[in-house]
This record gives structure tokens, sequence and C-alpha cells, in this order.
């Protein structure tokens, strides 16, 4: 039996014709690559987090006689003595401070759908971290202290923000950005 030779290079037929390496060549679609389901579907859960966002920034404002007397009922429970002046004070600062809140985290949530869109990485591995943080606020802090309208908005956007990372992290998800990632020629 005869040995058979595989010569390999530029002039082999199993190999590349064009003369570049095999990692080189790219596969290059005929049409525009279209998002997968998962990745609109990532989309629009982020654009609806901005309108929850909204909502809250609402929410804020529309219940801000009982967020008047629940401070006023936490002086007196502390037995601290507080003027309307002082109650007025923590209320305008407790509204300042859910206001520019929620201001930018609806800014949050549409950049990182934005970016989502195109098919970047760092917005997955940001969403990531900030649902993290989210988690952590919401059972850390306001769960004890929110009502009950507060915390059903929190509780929404908390589960809306797990169904848009279990989206991100589908395999169809992986692939889009992978592809969307690799530098074309």
């Amino acid at each position: 039996m005869a040995r058979q030779i595989s010569w390999r290079g530029v002039l082999s037929p199993d190999g590349p014709g064009d003369g570049q390496p095999e990692a080189q060549r790219l596969w290059r679609p005929s049409s525009p690559v279209v998002a997968p389901r998962s990745i609109v579907d990532s989309v629009r859960l982020m654009q609806f987090g901005a309108v929850l966002e909204v909502a809250e920034l609402l929410r804020g404002f529309l219940t801000m006689g009982q967020l008047r007397a629940a401070i006023r009922h936490e002086a007196t429970s502390g037995s601290l003595v507080a003027t309307d002046a002082d109650v007025e004070r923590v209320l305008r600062f407790a509204l300042t401070v859910t206001t520019v809140t929620a201001a930018i985290s609806c800014v949050v949530w549409l950049a990182l759908a934005r970016a989502t869109a195109r098919g970047s990485k760092w917005a997955r591995i940001i969403a990531s971290v900030l649902f993290a943080v989210s988690v952590g606020t919401f059972f850390g802090g306001l769960l004890p202290t929110a009502g009950l309208f507060a915390r059903t908005f929190a509780l929404a956007l908390l589960l809306v923000g797990a169904w848009t990372l279990v989206r991100l992290w589908h395999r169809d998800s992986s692939a889009y950005i992978k592809y969307q990632n690799t530098p074309q020629e």
C-alpha cells in the first residue's frame, strides 16, 4: 500500500482558495442581519421598563399625601418633634430623590434597549450588574420601608428586569451579539 502525501497550503485543494487562513475568512449574509426574537423581546421589555419608571415618577407625586402621613407617623413613633415645615422638607427631599432616580432609570433602560438592539456586548453585562443592584435594593432597603403601592411597582420592575435578562442570555441572543461584535472586513 502506498503512502499518500497530503500537501497543505495555497495549492492544496482542501485549503482556502483565496490564500488567506481559514480563521480570517468571514461568512457574510446576503441580506441584512435581522435580530432574533429574543433580542426583540429584550428591547421591548427594556422599553416597558422605561414606561414603568415614568409611571413610578407619577406614582410618587400622586401618593404625596400618603408619603406625608407616613413621614409624620415615623416622626411621632420615633419620639421626634417635627413641625410641618420639617415634614414638608423631608417630603420634598423624598420626592426629589424619587424623581431623579426614576428619570435616570428611564434613560438607562432606553440606552440599554438601544445598545441591545445593536447587538452590543457591554449592554448585556451592564444590564446583569444593574439587575443585581436592583435586587439588593429591593430586598435590602425598599421592602421593609415602602408602602404597598411602591412595593408593587418595584416588584413589577424587578420581574421585567429578570425576564429581560432571561431573554438577553438566550442562545439566539448570544449568537447575535457574538456576530455583531465580530470585526467585519
